[in-house]
């Protein structure tokens, strides 16, 4: 038991790690392509950040051959986990930032601008809202199929719509390219050959934990006599969501508002096309009611969050709303008899 908790813990800081090196590398790729703030914040941070709880699933789907049903179960656990971690226990953690960071910024309140957040929430709310209901009526292979082409599109459709956005004059980075601080080249002016090979050596880690960690949930759940799919569901995004959480708590501290909820909610974006793309190719699409309940706190979370952003400013309680929704969706699983 001991040496599966530690392999996890290690497969986790791998995750991070390639995280940490492909944000950073996509970050300066915007900036050399000369892509919007909006864009590198919702479309490019936002995949970086996501591709853990995107391998994880795509991991546990594709390779679970030899326990098709636990790998089954892992798989739509993360997939459902990381829209509701994102929605309710990101955002607290981001009113959190804001309160810690008062005197520092001089505010708690968060500066975002509304038609950012509207127009990512305008994505999400509809795609994940369908979803969820799909996992009610046991759809067939030709519905799945479908939906899967569908939401591949929907996807391509929110690039097209933040890639088209236009950047902003004077945008600089504060932190420099890490392979170039490491190599002794110039970090601020970072080559693009370097730039990209950050970029691949960070999916490449990326990949590897999210291997591990699969198989390790796994082989927990088992010695643990837990469910995979419920320790899935809370372990998975729990974890693989913490590179959302690391960026949004930076820029927050730097006072760049916009950034870090749009880290947030475009990750929302592509949480509910592409993971949920794999999940509905490869898996009968039948939540549980574990995942319906993740699903609809989710859900209702985002909701809140799309209600209450009506100008520039985004109250801490508004994102503290969060926390509660995460904390009762612990309590229902009690209710459901999961603990």
């Amino acid at each position: 038991m001991a040496v599966h908790v530690l392999i996890l813990a290690a497969s986790f800081l791998i995750i991070l790690a390639g995280s940490e090196m492909f944000t950073n590398g996509v970050e300066w790729a915007g900036q050399r392509l000369q892509i919007s703030e909006a864009a590198v914040g919702s479309l490019l941070a936002a995949v970086g950040t996501a591709l853990p709880e995107t391998f994880v699933p795509a991991i546990a789907l594709l390779a679970g051959r030899d326990d098709l049903a636990a790998h089954s179960a892992v798989g739509l656990g993360a997939i459902i986990g990381a829209p509701l971690m994102l929605s309710t226990l990101a955002l607290a953690v981001m009113g959190m930032a804001g309160v810690l960071y008062r005197s520092r910024r001089g505010r708690a309140v968060l500066d975002v601008r509304r038609e950012d957040v509207r127009r990512d929430l305008a994505f999400f709310l509809p795609t994940f809202f369908t979803l969820v209901l799909l996992g009610l009526i046991h759809p067939g292979p030709v519905v799945r199929s479908t939906m899967a082409f569908v939401l591949l599109a929907v996807y391509c459709v929110y690039g097209f719509v933040m890639l088209r956005l236009k950047r902003a004059d004077h945008v600089e980075l504060e932190q420099g390219l890490h392979f170039e601080r490491i190599f002794g080249g110039q970090q601020y002016a970072p080559r693009f050959a370097i730039t990209l090979a950050q970029i691949i050596a960070g999916v490449a880690a990326i990949l590897f934990g999210a291997m591990e960690f699969v198989d390790q949930i796994i082989l927990f759940a088992r010695h643990a006599n837990l469910n995979p799919g419920v320790l899935s569901l809370i372990l998975s995004p729990l974890a693989t969501e913490l590179p959302e959480k690391y960026n949004s708590v930076v820029w927050i501290r730097q006072r760049k508002d916009n950034l870090a909820l749009a880290n947030i909610t475009g990750a929302m974006v592509f949480q509910s096309c592409i993971p949920v793309a794999l999940g509905v190719a490869f898996t009968p699409w039948v939540l549980t009611p574990p995942e319906l309940l993740g699903g609809t706190i989710g859900l209702v979370s985002a909701m809140l969050l799309y209600l209450n952003v009506r100008d520039s400013r985004l109250g801490t309680p508004t994102l503290m709303i969060g926390g509660v929704g995460y904390a009762g969706f612990i309590v229902g699983l009690g209710v459901l008899g999961f603990f």
